[in-house]
């Protein structure tokens, strides 16, 4: 990945001077790039469409979408500067800005942009394997997706509450998907909008089921961390799950690094929240309704004291929002 992108900023240089060499040369876009996840994963969907508005619909932005493990790694590369914007999953946001954790100091390059979707924690098993509860999973291979992703760190501490021992399996959402099916895999989860193309993928091959996160799993994850909320994953929306299925939910926002310009900031935050963009990007994944709904939501980045972009700020003051002081 590194090589690949010292690559492209070596091509962009190329490109930039040539341009510029050119008699009438119009100015170059700035190039931009968003983290979020890897194919399987709503995420990817979601902030590849933001990628491709921004693209197609932008004068002086172009943005590409980055395949990585997950929101642990999206929020690292965003305080690196290796990626201006990223998938920020709230509840990790919270413990970046905090330094706990798998993040070992005070991370102090997260601004907001706006909310993107909510997504609610997804343990997906083949109905006919009997598995009803979380406690029926002792002693399963259980896959908990790639280490530096918040479907690890998310099953990890639920399977930890849950008091279970499980054979831990670390495959990429696809793959373990297609694991279910072919009896080598248990059970395997993901943090996601509903629908989530993994467990769309794995409801059609045979009707699936969705284990509860309830009782005092989900009382003890609330306290944990004030970015949780709970949240059911209506009935029939999988093959196979015909009731709603209660769980735990997060924000998933748009982050931006604090650094990145503020009018490349203002460009995306427009374009994303603008008629054009909610019609095109809702067509790329539903999920988005969620963000669109509750957007901007600055009441949840002051909850967790993660500085609004001045960028964005500039965008959601002109909508008429008031920023609240302590994300200013």
């Amino acid at each position: 990945m590194r090589g690949i992108r010292k690559a492209v900023v070596m091509l962009t240089a190329v490109f930039v001077v040539v341009a510029l060499a050119a008699p009438g040369a119009m100015a170059a876009r700035v190039k931009t790039s968003v983290a979020s996840a890897g194919p399987g994963a709503a995420a990817y969907v979601i902030w590849g469409g933001l990628a491709a508005l921004i693209s197609k619909e932008s004068k002086t932005v172009e943005m590409s979408n980055l395949t990585t493990r997950g929101a642990v790694e999206d929020i690292r590369l965003v305080e690196s500067g290796k990626a201006e914007f990223a998938l920020g999953v709230a509840t990790l946001l919270d413990l970046a800005i905090k330094g706990k954790k798998m993040f070992k100091k005070p991370y102090k390059n997260q601004c907001g942009v706006g909310p993107g979707t909510a997504s609610l924690f997804h343990i997906g098993v083949k109905k006919s394997s009997g598995i009803k509860t979380l406690q029926d999973l002792n002693g399963k291979r259980v896959s908990f997706a790639k280490k530096g992703s918040s479907t690890h760190f998310m099953t990890r501490t639920i399977v930890k509450l849950a008091g279970i021992k499980v054979r831990e399996e670390n495959l990429g959402w696809n793959v373990a998907a297609d694991a279910v099916k072919d009896n080598r895999l248990d059970a395997f989860t993901i943090p996601n909008p509903v629908p989530s193309p993994a467990f769309v993928k794995f409801s059609t091959a045979q009707p699936i089921s969705l284990l509860p996160v309830d009782g005092e799993v989900l009382k003890k994850m609330l306290t944990m961390n004030k970015a949780y909320f709970p949240i059911t994953v209506p009935a029939n929306s999988y093959d196979g799950q015909d009731k709603p299925v209660p769980t735990i939910g997060y924000t998933a926002w748009t982050v931006a690094g604090c650094k990145v310009p503020a009018d490349v900031v203002y460009e995306v935050t427009r374009l994303n929240y603008s008629a054009k963009g909610k019609q095109f990007l809702l067509r790329v994944h539903k999920g988005w309704a969620t963000g669109f709904k509750i957007s901007p939501a600055l009441d949840q980045m002051g909850a967790i004291n993660m500085k609004v972009h001045p960028g964005a700020a500039r965008y959601w003051k002109e909508q008429g929002h008031k920023i609240p002081a302590n994300i200013q």
